[in-house]
Order: structure tokens, then sequence, then C-alpha cells
């Protein structure tokens, strides 16, 4: 299955690290190692352009913790992934990393979720809002090493319109991100470059039917793309439906959003308590207060949780995991979809949508041991 069309007994021929054909599966050339597919679903792999950490440590921790990332996430079907920071060394860390080759999912940019965000100012957890600083962008910029991709910057922050300016002029996506702005000022930061918002609905001003704000101006704005953590807690199913209603699949990229805890048992973590699919503060109170403290599902999980919440079909949800988000971040042209002459991320899902078998560059980086490969 590619994001555009189904086929059915099919082949991918890999060469090295590359696609470089697809064909009947009847007229595959001889001498070739084939890996036995059958009652399974070929599909691209997974693109994950917001993602924090998982298995106990966060890519702002530096290149150990970016390695040790890359090789947990082909396991939930993830082949390429932005490692999300909100700091110069975080953006170094990264580079490092990538430099030294990883062993599992690729590097296929860096997302800078921050540091200009609008302060949330919880009880206890007052801040001051930043000023966003041209110089530092371009520090974040030359870290990056050509790297930085995305940048979540909340548009009401003082210099901010003036920074998404400097940032588009450069070639990097920027994003409305933790930001609480009318409607009006949302289509001020359009004007100046903004092109896409990081986890719509979530830490944002909401719709109002007679201010619609920043959910309202995400929804009709054709030249904005959204994200979407699709695991069903952060966003009501109703919701879900509608965002892509408007949006549509070619502008909905399904992300994880994930933090240290994915692939860790519920338990109480540095103050947080991980408990059936939900991360809150230690001590809060259901009743009243409904805040979360980050995302605990992978990106496989958020994929098949579209299918079962929504009208998405599987194809659709496959797309919004793989070529929207390779297009949002300009690696369409290697990533995303399965054609000749891209890299050779691949993943075969069972009849539950779980990946059981994870190729990343022509490399095979996981199976569970259901998948048989023949000489």
């Amino acid at each position: 299955m590619t994001p555009q069309r189904s086929l059915a007994n099919y082949a991918v021929i890999i060469e090295d690290s590359k696609i470089a054909g697809l064909c009947p599966a009847s007229q595959l050339p001889e001498d070739l190692k084939v890996i036995d597919a059958s009652e399974l679903t070929l599909a691209p792999g997974y693109i994950d352009i917001h993602n924090h950490g998982s298995v106990g440590v966060r890519a702002e921790e530096g290149p150990e913790a970016v390695h040790r990332i890359s090789e947990f996430l082909p396991t939930v079907g993830v082949t390429s992934w932005l490692p999300t920071v909100r700091t110069e060394a975080g953006v170094k860390g990264i580079v490092t990393a990538k430099a030294q080759g990883l062993a599992g999912a690729d590097v296929a940019g860096i997302h800078m979720e921050g540091p200009y965000l609008a302060p949330k100012n919880l009880p206890g957890d007052e801040e001051e809002p930043l000023t966003v600083e041209l110089d530092q962008l371009d520090r974040f910029m030359e870290a990056g090493e050509g790297l930085l991709r995305l940048v979540g910057v909340a548009p009401e922050l003082p210099n901010a319109l003036a920074g998404i300016r400097h940032l588009a002029d450069n070639g990097v996506v920027v994003a409305a991100a933790h930001t609480k702005i009318s409607y009006d000022e949302f289509m001020a930061a359009v004007d100046a470059g903004l092109r896409h918002v990081t986890h719509t609905y979530n830490v944002m001003s909401r719709l109002h039917h007679r201010s619609p704000n920043m959910v309202g101006g995400a929804l009709v704005t054709d030249e904005v793309t959204g994200e979407l953590i699709s695991d069903g807690y952060h966003v009501h199913p109703v919701a879900m439906e509608i965002l892509l209603r408007c949006k549509g699949v070619d502008k909905v990229a399904l992300i994880s959003d994930s933090v240290t805890y994915v692939g860790m048992p519920d338990g109480e973590y540095d103050g947080l308590v991980k408990k059936d699919g939900i991360l809150r503060r230690k001590g809060f109170d259901a009743s009243t207060d409904h805040t979360m403290a980050g995302s605990v599902w992978p990106l496989d999980y958020n994929v098949a949780n579209m299918v079962r919440s929504t009208s998405a079909t599987l194809q659709d949800a496959v797309t919004m995991a793989t070529l929207t988000p390779a297009r949002i971040v300009g690696v369409a042209h290697r990533k995303g979809s399965i054609a000749p002459g891209k890299d050779a991320d691949l993943i075969l899902l069972n009849g539950d949508m779980k990946p059981v078998f994870t190729v990343v560059g022509g490399r095979i980086v996981y199976h569970d041991g259901s998948v048989q490969v023949l000489d």
C-alpha cells in the first residue's frame, strides 16, 4: 500500500538503501532474497515530525539519548523522525548523533518546539513571555547545520512576526505553538510566513462561534497544515473528524508528541503519573483538572486509533503519517511513499495495524519473528 493507491500481490525491489522498483510478485527476478509478506500490509515507514523522547530519555539530553530513541522507534513503525527540542544544546546533540550514524530510525530533520512559547501559567508556575530574538534564531539555524526544518513560535510574543518572517525566509517551516492568539492575530502570522500548526486543538485558544480564535483559523486556512495527536485522549474523536473533514489527509500530519515515558510501564515518574494511557501531574484532581503532562502513545497506536475512531481509512491514516509529514518538512522527494528512487523505509502491518517488520534505508532493523525471509 502506498499513500496514493493499494496494490495486491506486488513486490518492492530494494537495491542498497533505495527502492529500485515495483512489480507483480509473479514477475520477480531470480536470485533475490525474498521477504514473504503474505497476509500483511506493506506501507511506507512512519515519519514522526513531533517526538520529544521515549524509553526513559529525551532527545534534549544529547547524542546518547537520540541513539536510544532511534533504536526504539522502528518497533512502532517509525523509520524517520524529527527529534523535538527547545535549546541550542539540544540541536547540537541531534546533529552529533546523526553524524555518528544511527542504528534505527533516521533523523530527517530537527523540530524546535520553543523556546518562544506563550507561558501556560499553571498554578505555581508563573512565567514571563519571551521576546523573539533574531540573533538567537540565527544561532539555532547555524547549530542545526541545515537540519532545522520546523520551529514552533507563539505569534503573540514580542517581535514574533519578525521572527516568523526571518525563519520562513531561511527555508524553515514555522508553526503556531502554545498560543492564545485571536483569529486576526493568527492571520497576521500567516501573512508573515506561518504555515503549520503544532498539535491542533491542544494548548491554543479555542473555537467559539463569535470568536474563531486559533482553532478556527487552523480549520479554515488552506495555506496552513496541522498536526494531530490522534490517541483519543488529547483530542475527542469528533474533533479529530472535524479536522480531517476541514483539512483533508494532505494537510493533517499524525504525530506522537511522545515524551520520556513512551515504552515504559504505568507508574510514577518524577512527580508525574502514567496510568491508562494518560500522563498527569501527581495529585491532580480529575474532577477539575483535565490537563495532561504529555503524550505516552507511540505513532503506530495513533495511526490505528485514527482508523478506529474516524472515517479515515487505513490508507488515509498511513498517508497522514508518511507522505503528508514528509511534504510538510520538505523531505518528500526521498521519503513518505513507495516509489523508485526513494529511501527504502518500509514497514509491514498485521491485521491489527501493528508493525511487525521494519526496514530503514534497506536494512532490517526490527522484526517480531512472524515474517519469513527466504533465500
